[in-house]
């Protein structure tokens, strides 16, 4: 990013910003709830140059009812997605030969039509060899660098339940997309790594790649005997092929997340397994680690339910199953990444005194914001950031530590003079700067906006955003915060996500 976002700690020159990243809401209800519970200024502030006027415009959906479209009408990433479905599961088995570094696999996807489909499209960038509709043949095409379009042999049809099973093969490790300099393809020392935001899920396995639809994961992962192979969820077993020289590893989970919430490793790693307050955990560390190594990294892992234990107090229950954390060997080009259950870990940023504890409340928020209520559109970023940064003030502050209106207070001293800084807005920060000022403009907006509420408000909205789970848009969010209080929120917001400069310090804004 062009404008490194100051913070109250000096991160390592190596640490990196990620460059990466339920039904859609119909808009008349949106439209209805502004009427009813909000000013009419907050519902023409909502209006977002770049927001489609519909609900299937929003979807990406086509004129043509009878086709679903290679997008899911995202304004940053038009690629990215598809539309006339709603993906509910995947069922991914893929076999790795590490010799070749070349993947195989084939994946089911179950999914209910929303449209009429004579044809529809997953997103996926390696070779594909064959497609099934229903057990049926159907056609394949691949356009681009990740659409796969499909034309079952019968349509499929509105409301119709269906399954595609994807048969492909190839060296993600040789997959280049233009315009993206870091892979999510990650490799070093007999260890791969797949993880990124917000493209990871097409380097291996199919899917409708956007966090607007989110869906239930089963990963199966066939191995030599000797590699281990770690992925979201619960794990079910770790040699469920019964094969002499290779090993099947199952991870399974309970509870939807978005497709760049998933993730992939194979390699050779110390696992610690076990249960904490009811729910199991798993966590594991590359052997490329020393020993003593190892030592401080579970050390750090295993803050885990303590944390969660003191998000829960503010977020509410903690959204899924199962809980754990990953730090592989291979180079990351990001500290930390919400993968959904197991955030995975850079060593060096989870290890550092001045950010380890930071990173870990951050990525392990993002499973209420950000993993459990989904984005409805990348430009809505702020709804997963700001609130993750936030959680860290919170946290602080509720320990007895420095309070977050102090962070507030000198977080904004400290920026309030960066032209550059402010002209990145929350509303349409820009598909560069999606992970840049939010981080830090952000938060401040959420407690500003807490102190205009009021404790008592202000937790109820939080605690209410965070239960609710489903794709949700920042305009969503707004609506619901100002259901929240009789005081007409349009100004605050026009000040805080919309315009290109500093608030004033004014009570209304949210200062003391």
């Amino acid at each position: 990013m062009s404008f490194p976002p100051p913070r109250s700690w000096a991160p390592p020159a190596t640490y990196r910003p990620r460059t990466i990243v339920y039904v859609l809401a119909a808009v008349s209800a949106l439209v209805l709830l502004i009427t009813v519970a909000v000013p009419i200024g907050i519902g023409v502030l909502l209006y977002r140059g770049d927001w489609p006027p519909t609900s299937e415009a929003a979807a990406g959906a086509p004129t043509a009812a009878t086709g679903g479209a290679n997008g899911a009408g995202d304004p940053y990433f038009p690629d990215y997605g598809s539309s006339g479905y709603d993906a509910a599961s995947y069922s991914i088995a893929v076999d790795f030969d590490p010799q070749k570094q070349r993947l195989t696999g084939t994946t089911v996807v179950r999914a209910r039509a929303t449209q009429d489909l004579e044809s529809f499209y997953l997103d996926l960038a390696l070779p594909v060899t064959r497609v099934l509709v229903d057990d049926v043949e159907a056609e394949f095409e691949q356009q681009g660098f990740q659409d796969l379009e499909i034309t079952p042999a019968t349509p499929v049809r509105e409301r119709q339940s269906f399954s595609v099973s994807v048969s492909y093969a190839g060296e993600p490790g040789e997959l280049r997309r233009e315009g993206v300099e870091d892979s999510p393809w990650r490799a070093g020392d007999d260890e791969w790594t797949v993880a990124g935001e917000p493209e990871s899920s097409a380097w291996w396995y199919p899917a409708n790649d956007h966090p607007s639809d989110p869906a239930l994961v089963d990963v199966s992962v066939r191995v030599p005997t000797g590699y281990q192979a770690v992925s979201v969820g619960r794990l079910v077993s770790s040699d469920a092929g019964q094969e002499t020289d290779h090993d099947t590893w199952h991870w399974r989970t309970s509870e939807p997340l978005p497709t760049y919430a998933s993730f992939l490793a194979i390699g050779h790693y110390e696992l610690k397994q076990g249960e904490s307050g009811g729910r199991p955990f798993v966590y594991a560390a590359s052997t490329r680690y020393s020993a003593e190594d190892r030592v401080r990294l579970f050390a750090a892992l295993e803050r885990t339910p303590a944390l969660i234990a003191e998000i829960e107090a503010f977020a509410g229950p903690y959204p899924y199953s199962d809980i754990g954390g990953f730090v592989p060997a291979t180079e990351l080009w990001f500290a930390g990444l919400e993968t959904a259950t197991r955030p995975v870990y850079q060593a060096s940023a989870l290890l550092d005194d001045r950010f380890g504890e930071e990173l870990l409340v951050h990525e392990l928020a993002h499973m209420w914001f950000g993993d459990h209520v989904t984005l409805l559109q990348w430009n809505d970023i702020f709804t997963n950031e700001a609130f993750a940064s936030w959680a860290y003030w919170e946290v602080v502050d509720r320990r007895g530590g420095k309070p977050a209106d102090d962070e507030l207070d000198d977080t904004y001293a400290r920026t309030k003079d960066e032209r550059g800084f402010w002209q990145v807005t929350m509303i349409d920060p820009g598909p560069t700067q999606l992970f840049g000022t939010v981080y830090v403009r952000g938060p401040m907006a959420v407690q500003a906006l807490g102190n205009v509420l009021g404790d008592r408000a202000f937790g109820a909205l939080v605690r209410t955003w965070a239960q609710g789970g489903g794709t949700r848009s920042l305009e969503d969010f707004m609506v619901t915060a100002q259901a929240r209080t009789s005081t007409d929120l349009t100004p605050f917001f026009r000040e805080w996500l919309f315009d290109p400069d500093a608030p004033e310090q004014t009570k209304a804004n949210g200062f003391g």
